[in-house]
């Protein structure tokens, strides 16, 4: 059993869209110097019929749910910095007294940020995922299982319990992550439209880690530096799409690896978030 791994950090969470059926949450990271950094989305989506399901070494593919399989469920879909999939898992809320929960089904999750520059003996975490709102926030609980891809199938290396605590604190502390998107918002709502376009035009999506020194997180952080990203977004979109498909279509001069189908055995907006993991 390893120490267990902590981090707190201020973010600001803005709500982009609440239409009844779907959610969209900005998380926005106060780097504590001043500065702020546009940081992970999570969109929410009632009965969503598709899911796009990480398969190991970068690579997502998309599954087609029936009407009677979504009924009743509530899909939680986690996106990189850049705005590229990270992972999706589907559940359904109960609510109990007191207590309202989401429970998710079992679902694969590519390397933490924690991990992902430090280890590269597994491949993907297979996870199940617990949201339970609290009087000042939510809980994220993480039930993580680590898996490497080997010659012989799938080998479990190592179980590990996650705890991420967001707790409200005062409105104020988040005046200047709300100023910052405010400016920011019409350059990646472009990216977001971009994507969106890959979503619906592709059944499966590899990214490369980068291409000639030039990862996909920098190109489109690079455009959203540019004095005009945020005035002229018809000048923008064309170089976000240019940057998007070149990192998928640059995959093609990469090894595929192997790949998995399942990973089964064989804005009120300001939160404090903190996190807890021992495995």
């Amino acid at each position: 059993v390893k120490e267990p791994y902590d981090e707190d950090a201020l973010e600001t969470v803005i709500v982009i869209e609440d239409s009844g059926d779907k959610i969209v949450l900005q998380h926005l990271l106060s780097t504590g110097r001043g500065g702020i950094i546009k940081h992970w989305r999570q969109d929410w989506e009632y009965e969503n019929t598709v899911l796009w399901e990480y398969q190991g070494k970068n690579k997502w593919t998309k599954k087609t749910l029936s009407p009677e399989e979504a009924k009743g469920t509530w899909t939680q879909r986690v996106y990189q910095v850049d705005d590229s999939p990270r992972y999706e898992a589907r559940g359904e809320w109960e609510h109990i007294g007191d207590l309202s929960q989401w429970t998710s089904a079992r679902t694969n999750r590519p390397l933490p940020r924690r991990d992902y520059t430090k280890r590269d003996d597994y491949d993907f975490l297979e996870v199940v995922n617990r949201q339970a709102i609290t009087p000042d926030g939510w809980v994220h609980e993480q039930d993580n299982t680590k898996i490497a891809i080997v010659e012989e199938g799938l080998k479990l290396l190592c179980r590990e319990f996650g705890l991420n605590q967001y707790k409200k604190v005062e409105d104020e502390k988040g005046d200047q992550a709300r100023a910052w998107w405010e400016e920011h918002k019409p350059f990646w709502k472009e990216v977001r439209e971009a994507w969106a376009t890959v979503f619906q035009s592709r059944d499966e999506i590899v990214i490369a880690k980068e291409i000639e020194g030039d990862s996909l997180m920098d190109a489109i952080r690079d455009l959203g530096r540019d004095e005009n990203a945020n005035t002229q977004t018809a000048e923008a979109r064309p170089k976000i799409e240019k940057a998007i498909n070149r990192i998928h279509s640059g995959w093609l001069k990469f090894k595929r690896g192997a790949v998995l189908q399942t990973a089964t055995r064989k804005a009120r907006p300001l939160s404090r978030s903190s996190g807890r993991r021992r495995h």
